[in-house]
């Protein structure tokens, strides 16, 4: 009689007992407290759980710096190491303390295209893998309450292209860490290795008083044509820990832009 495929696996635990204890059994899931965004239609869905890899992806004027520059609001506040790499030197340090943001307390990475640099295979590197590069080493480093990579403002199809292997190394190095690593793109890439994906929309654009009765006008005096963006937000859960449709939750918001004048 053929021994049950339970009692062949309690046999190979016992026998690597001594080097990996329940070699074979699911380690239990401990999912960590969730970081807030200031957004409370966001932070009721608790998207941002610290030791893992979250995704917000959308087309440009989606809403995503509203919600890059909540979650980094409310680490550097709290008095936490924050930092913020960026391979199109898009962030605006102006508009950062305008909504809060705490730059004493901010690391604010920008590989330079203009200086070069080879791997040891003697490869050049782009702006994308020193971007990488130094997500990768401020996570093995540690300390840090937030890490984002900002990687919306790059090249499509070159963030499309990177591997999903390196997105796994990346979510392997905050694992079991304190550290939220929140990777901002157009688009989904990191694939399974997500614990969560948010994809921001457009839903509408209010427009200001004086400019509804010239839609042709971009200014008046001054002021801007749309005076907020109303954003849509689907939260999805990792594939890898549970189905999409399960899973799925919509948020609403709205950024203000009379908020930066």
């Amino acid at each position: 009689m053929k021994p049950s495929a339970t009692a062949l696996r309690m046999e190979i635990e016992a026998n690597l007992a001594h080097r990996i204890p329940a070699a074979l059994s699911p380690r239990p899931v401990v999912e960590q407290e969730s970081i807030l965004c200031g957004i409370s239609e966001i932070d009721v869905l608790a998207a941002f759980p610290r030791g893992s890899l979250v995704e917000v992806c959308g087309p440009p004027s989606s809403g995503r710096t509203t919600i890059l520059h909540g979650i980094l609001a409310q680490g550097t506040q709290a008095g936490e190491a924050c930092a913020l790499i960026e391979g199109s030197d898009a962030f605006d340090p102006v508009r950062a303390q305008q909504n809060h943001i705490q730059l004493c307390n901010l690391l604010w990475v920008r590989p330079d295209p203009r200086i070069e640099t080879t791997c040891s295979r003697g490869r050049r590197l782009g702006v994308l893998d020193k971007a990488l590069m130094a997500a990768n080493f401020l996570l093995q480093e540690g300390g840090f309450g937030i890490l984002a990579l900002d990687l919306a403002g790059n090249d499509l199809k070159e963030v499309g292209q990177i591997p999903l292997a390196t997105w796994f190394c990346l979510r392997r190095a905050v694992e079991g860490t304190r550290t939220l690593l929140l990777v901002l793109a157009e688009q989904a890439n990191t694939g399974n290795n997500a614990a969560r994906v948010l994809k921001v929309n457009c839903a509408s654009l209010n427009v200001q008083g004086p400019s509804q009765q010239e839609p042709s006008c971009a200014h008046r005096h001054g002021e801007s044509l749309f005076d907020a963006i109303s954003s849509e937000v689907d939260t999805i859960r990792g594939q890898a820990r549970k189905s999409v449709q399960s899973a799925q939750r919509t948020a609403g918001f709205t950024t203000h832009f009379s908020a930066f004048a």
